[in-house]
C-alpha cells in the first residue's frame, strides 16, 4: 500500500481493519451461537454508521471514508455475509454457486470498495476488480489448505472434487486422497482464467489509478505459479514470495502508467 498517497493508504488500512474485525468473529473458537450474535451486532453497527450513529473513533474514521469515497453500505454487509457463510459451515466442499458467492462476498466486495478509494468507477474497472478479487481469493485458498483444514474448512468446490473421484465431505479423507492434487490443479485453472480476464479489463482502465491493484495482481500471479510448481501433494509446505521478489514487483508497479 506504500504505492498509494497518504489519504488513500489510510482509507485502505481502515478497510482492512473492518475486514479483520469480521474475519476474527468467524475464525475465533467461540461457539457458533456466540459467533452469530457477534456477527449480528456487527451488521447493526454498520447500519448505525450509515445513520451517523458513531459510537467510537474507528466508526467515525470509517464514516469519513465512506462519505469521502461514496462507498455503498451493501458492500460492507456483503463482506459480513461472507464471514457468516464460514460460521454456518457452508464452505465445507461448497457447491459452485456458493463458492462463487463466497468469493464475491469476502473478496469481490472488498475489491469494489478498494476501487472507490483508488478513484476508479467505470464498468470496466468494476469488472477488473471482481475478476482480480476472485483470482486472489482462489490463490489464497490454494495456498492455505493446511491452515483451513485445521479450522475445519475445505473450500475446494464439490463439483471439482467429484470430477476427480472424491465423493466424501471428510476433510482428512479428501486431503489424503491421491486425486486431491488434481482437484487443486482444476481450481488453479479457474484462478488463471480470472487473472486473464482481469488483465484484459485492465486495458480499458486507468493504470495510474490502479497501481496498488496491479502490484497485488502481479504478486499473486507469481504466487500461483509457485504453488503450481510445488503441487499439492504436501500441503504442510507453505509457499510464499521472497523479499527480493516482492521488491521487484513493487518497483515494477511504481513505473506503471
Amino acid at each position: 500500500m506504500k504505492i498509494l498517497n497518504k489519504d488513500k493508504r489510510e482509507a485502505m488500512f481502515v478497510l482492512y481493519a473492518f475486514c479483520k474485525k469480521a474475519d476474527t468473529i468467524a475464525d475465533n473458537k467461540d461457539l457458533k451461537e456466540r459467533k452469530k450474535r457477534k456477527i449480528e451486532k456487527l451488521k447493526k453497527e454498520v447500519n448505525e454508521i450509515f445513520q451517523n450513529k458513531l459510537k467510537n473513533n474507528f466508526n467515525k474514521i470509517l464514516k469519513n471514508n465512506i462519505d469521502k469515497y461514496k462507498i455503498k453500505k451493501k458492500y460492507f454487509l456483503d463482506i459480513i455475509k461472507g464471514c457468516e457463510m464460514d460460521i454456518d459451515n457452508k464452505m465445507i466442499c461448497p457447491n459452485k454457486k456458493n463458492f462463487n458467492l463466497y468469493c464475491y462476498r469476502v473478496a469481490g466486495a472488498v475489491g469494489l470498495i478498494s476501487l472507490k478509494i483508488f478513484g476508479e468507477n467505470t464498468q470496466k474497472s468494476k469488472s477488473f476488480g471482481l475478476h482480480l478479487a476472485k483470482a486472489l481469493q482462489i490463490t489464497n485458498i490454494l495456498r492455505d489448505i493446511n491452515q483451513d483444514k485445521k479450522m475445519g474448512r475445505m473450500y475446494i468446490p464439490k463439483e471439482m472434487l467429484n470430477n476427480v473421484g472424491i465423493k466424501s465431505n471428510n476433510i482428512n479423507f479428501i486431503i489424503k486422497n491421491k486425486n486431491f492434487p488434481k482437484a487443486c490443479i482444476r481450481l488453479s485453472k479457474q484462478a488463471e482464467i480470472a487473472f486473464d480476464k482481469a488483465n484484459k479489463d485492465l486495458l480499458f482502465c486507468s493504470k495510474k489509478n490502479l497501481k496498488a491493484a496491479i502490484v497485488m495482481m502481479n504478486t499473486y500471479e507469481l504466487l500461483l505459479k509457485k504453488l503450481k510448481k510445488k503441487g499439492w501433494e504436501d500441503i504442510k509446505q507453505r509457499v510464499s514470495l521472497t523479499k527480493f521478489e516482492k521488491f521487484l514487483l513493487f518497483v515494477k508497479g511504481i513505473f506503471v502508467n
